[in-house]
């Protein structure tokens, strides 16, 4: 028989009970230390076994121990969860790592803890049978989401080495300390992204475990799998190793963003440098673009390439704004040759500062490295613009944006 949970958290309630909860470990040392961890859960040895004690309509928790979270133990939990829609599944494993998470998501998982943890795994249990049981318990988490969606903001360029990441990155972590209100970052980028290593943050996930994640629509799983910089800003790294960009779909990715909106004042997404379904997909469903580009002519010719891409296909519009890197470089080329060429104005304009590649090399953002910078001061005026967007803002940098763009 299996211990019905719904009280205290551990605890045996006194009132009607809400979901069971059981241990499936092939190890009998193990299952007994997972059953203690579960103030007396009932304890399978396989997953046949608890499939003979499964009681259909009734809300259930199995935590499988480290001797199933291997390939065989996961296609079991797979076939298993897809048969019985009611049963939640955490893995208790040794190491969590982002391999591992991976597999136990894949397998229909709803959590992964250490199994030296037994504090997270209790409160794991608690929470994923508050959801299957549809309980108020859920309403602490839910009430911390925000009523109305936050703010996406696409950073996006359409040549590599403009500093499109640089500005992504700082330009959060100067929002995230300006707001009380909770600010996103999104590595976009499965292939190269490095927002997780200029922020000096090891990933812990990253956004194809927080993908797999969203089939589960719980806001409190996807938030723990969130990164924290010391500014207080989110960060939802790249994958560490390099994937096919047709392993997450574009409704996967706006699924990512949706969610992190529901969490988030302000969600940050530094995308690729491609033109493909999954980068148009983001800069559609975004509020604000930033279009970064830099003083040299594959820059312009590439931003005038697709500045006229997506006016034709009706995406950017007048949400697409200019940030125009190392604009005070002498190159003989006029920011304003390029705001006529282009046939808009550089909304934001960043001057050249030794300051950013040496805070590159640092490992940190150069808000922080030097907040006196003069890099500093125009990427904190973006931060500014982008939380209290007024059209005064534009006038005092001096470079308002047009109504509608000049002829090209």
């Amino acid at each position: 028989m299996a211990v019905e949970y719904g009280g205290a958290l551990g605890m045996i309630p006194s009132g009607p009970p809400r979901f069971d909860v059981v241990v499936v470990e092939p190890d009998p040392r193990q299952r007994m230390r997972l059953g203690t961890q579960l103030a007396g859960a009932a304890q399978f040895e396989s997953i046949e076994e608890l499939v003979q004690h499964l009681r259909a309509g009734r809300a259930m928790v199995a935590v499988f121990g480290p001797g199933l979270a291997v390939p065989y133990g996961f296609q079991q939990v797979q076939r298993l969860v897809s048969a019985y829609p009611e049963l939640g599944a955490v893995f208790a494993v040794d190491e969590v790592s982002t391999t591992m998470l991976q597999s136990a998501l894949r397998a229909g998982a709803r959590d992964t803890v250490s199994v030296n943890d037994g504090a997270a795994l209790a409160q794991s249990v608690s929470r994923v049978g508050d959801l299957l049981a549809g309980t108020s318990s859920r309403t602490p988490a839910i009430a911390e989401r925000r009523g109305a969606p936050g703010k996406l903001i696409a950073v996006f360029s359409t040549k590599g080495g403009v500093g499109k990441s640089t500005v992504a990155i700082n330009v959060a972590v100067a929002m995230a300390r300006k707001t009380h209100e909770r600010v996103a970052l999104v590595d976009g980028d499965l292939q190269f992204g490095d927002v997780a290593v200029l922020l000096g943050l090891p990933p812990q996930h990253t956004i194809l475990d927080a993908a797999a994640s969203m089939q589960f629509a719980d806001p409190e799983m996807l938030r723990a799998m969130l990164g924290r910089h010391d500014s207080g800003l989110l960060v939802l790294p790249a994958p560490t190793e390099p994937v096919l960009g047709t392993q997450l779909r574009p409704e996967e990715i706006l699924a990512v963003c949706n969610g992190l909106q529901a969490l988030c004042g302000y969600v940050i997404v530094d995308l690729p440098t491609l033109f493909d379904e999954y980068v148009l997909a983001v800069v559609d469903a975004a509020d604000e673009v930033l279009l970064v580009g830099s003083m040299d002519i594959p820059s312009v010719k590439n931003l005038k390439i697709g500045v006229q891409a997506l006016d034709l296909a009706a995406i950017a519009g007048p949400k697409l704004r200019l940030v125009l890197n190392r604009a005070n470089t002498q190159v003989k080329l006029d920011v304003r040759e390029i705001e006529q060429v282009l046939g808009m104005r550089a909304d934001y304009p960043i001057p050249s500062d030794i300051a950013v590649p040496i805070s590159v090399n640092a490992g940190m953002p150069v808000v922080d490295f030097d907040p006196r910078s003069a890099a500093t001061r125009a990427l904190e005026f973006i931060a500014l613009s982008l939380l209290t967007p007024q059209p005064e803002a534009a006038e005092q940098n001096g470079r308002g944006r047009r109504g509608k763009r000049g002829k090209r």
